[in-house]
C-alpha cells in the first residue's frame, strides 16, 4: 500500500474513533440534561405558580426523559425506528401542534379543571417528543441533515412560544384567577414559564443539533475518505 493510502486510511480511523467517542459523550450529555432537569423540577417545581409549574414539567418530560428513552430504545433495538424524512417531518410537526394546542388559553383552563386532561396532556406530549427523538436518532449517515434540519426548527418555533409568553402585555390564560392570584402575580407567573421554555431550548434542541451536526460531518467525511482509499491510485 502507497503511503499516500496508508495517509488516507490512517485519517479514515481518526473520523471512526472520532465518532465513536461522539457516542460516548451523547450518552454522558443526555444523562446530565436529565440530571438537571430534575433537578430543576425537585428544587423549583414546588415553589413555581401553575403555568410555570407546567412548563418545569414539560420540558422534563420533552427535554430530558424523552431524549434519554429514546437513547435507552436505540440501545437495546434491532433497527432505526421511524427512519425516514417522512416519518420525520410527521412527528415533528406533531410535537409542535401538541405543544402550542395544549398552551392555548382554553385548553389551559380545560385542563386546571379536568385530572383527566391533566394526565392527557402530560403523556400525550411525552409520547410526540418520544417519537420525535426516535426519528431524530433514526436518521443515520449523510441524512442526518434531516434531523438537524427537524432539531432547528422545533427549537425556533419552542422559543418563540416562550418569547410570547414573556412579553405578552397581559394574561394571556386567566384559568388561574381560580387560585386567588391577582393579575400581577399572573403575569409574573406566565413569564416565568416563558423564561423556562427559553432557558431550555439550547439546552436541548440547540446543543443536540450541534452533536448531531459535527457526526453529520464526520460520516460525510469518512465516505471521503473511503472513497478515496479505493481509488487504484490513491487520488
Amino acid at each position: 500500500m502507497s503511503r499516500t493510502k496508508l495517509a488516507i486510511a490512517s485519517t479514515a480511523d481518526g473520523a471512526r474513533l472520532a465518532q465513536a467517542a461522539w457516542d460516548s459523550r451523547s450518552k454522558i450529555v443526555v444523562a446530565g440534561i436529565a440530571v438537571c432537569a430534575v433537578g430543576l423540577a425537585a428544587s423549583a417545581g414546588p415553589g413555581l405558580g401553575p403555568r410555570a409549574s407546567h412548563m418545569a414539567t414539560h420540558i422534563l418530560l420533552m427535554s430530558a426523559l424523552a431524549p434519554f428513552l429514546a437513547v435507552l430504545w436505540m440501545r437495546f433495538a434491532s433497527a432505526p425506528v421511524l427512519a425516514t424524512g417522512r416519518a420525520l417531518a410527521v412527528v415533528t410537526a406533531a410535537q409542535l401542534a401538541l405543544l402550542y394546542a395544549w398552551h392555548a388559553p382554553g385548553a389551559s383552563a380545560y385542563v386546571e379543571r379536568h385530572p383527566t386532561a391533566h394526565l392527557a396532556m402530560h403523556a400525550s406530549l411525552l409520547a410526540a417528543a418520544l417519537l420525535f427523538w426516535l426519528g431524530i436518532l433514526g436518521d443515520t449517515g449523510v441524512a442526518r441533515w434531516r434531523g438537524v434540519a427537524a432539531l432547528a426548527i422545533t427549537g425556533k418555533l419552542a422559543c418563540l412560544l416562550g418569547v410570547l409568553l414573556v412579553f405578552a402585555p397581559r394574561v394571556l390564560d386567566t384559568s388561574a384567577a381560580s387560585w386567588g392570584a391577582t393579575t400581577e402575580t399572573m403575569l409574573a407567573d406566565q413569564r416565568l414559564a416563558g423564561l423556562l421554555m427559553l432557558a431550555a431550548c439550547p439546552a436541548s434542541y440547540v446543543l443536540s443539533g450541534v452533536w448531531i451536526a459535527s457526526r453529520w460531518l464526520l460520516a460525510l467525511e469518512d465516505i471521503r475518505l473511503r472513497a478515496r482509499l479505493d481509488r487504484p491510485d490513491g487520488a
